[in-house]
């Protein structure tokens, strides 16, 4: 069964994460993104590519498609109540994104060590991989602020 980002879990999303411009819900200018976790642990969302999001005519600009891989992989770390910093993030854009379409997005945690977290993501249009990321991220969960 598939597991939105809300309820329980959800207990980061609301104190820490409500305004982020991906998938916040107060700041009405964002991407609207919403995610859900299957039970292998994956979170899969999906984004319809507006043209107001793009660079050249046509294509979707790369620090979008960066942000929608982004929290993509940070929402695999909230759905297990780890709110985490991204650290590093390395993205290969195989074939540019047409405005217009939908695509998906799907990321994975690959390992952990102490409170440093690796993911990879991906995002894809009709089946086909249009781009990639990985990344590390740090656990904020003993940070005082």
């Amino acid at each position: 069964m598939n597991e939105m980002l809300t309820g329980k879990k959800g207990q980061t999303e609301n104190s820490l994460h409500r305004n982020c411009f991906a998938c916040g819900s107060n700041n009405g200018m964002g991407l609207g993104l919403k995610f859900y976790k299957h039970e292998d642990g994956t979170v899969v969302g999906s984004f319809f590519a507006d043209p107001k999001f793009e660079s050249y005519s046509g294509i979707i600009h790369g620090g979008i498609i960066a942000t929608l891989l982004d929290s993509a992989m940070t929402h695999c770390l909230l759905m297990k109540d780890i709110p985490a910093l991204t650290g590093r993030l390395s993205i290969k854009y195989s074939t540019p994104i047409r405005t217009g379409t939908v695509v998906k997005l799907e990321a994975r945690i690959v390992d952990q060590f102490h409170e440093m977290f690796i993911l990879e993501g991906k995002a894809l249009v009709d089946g086909k991989r249009v781009a990639s990321a990985e990344a590390k991220y740090r656990s904020m969960k003993r940070r005082v602020n």
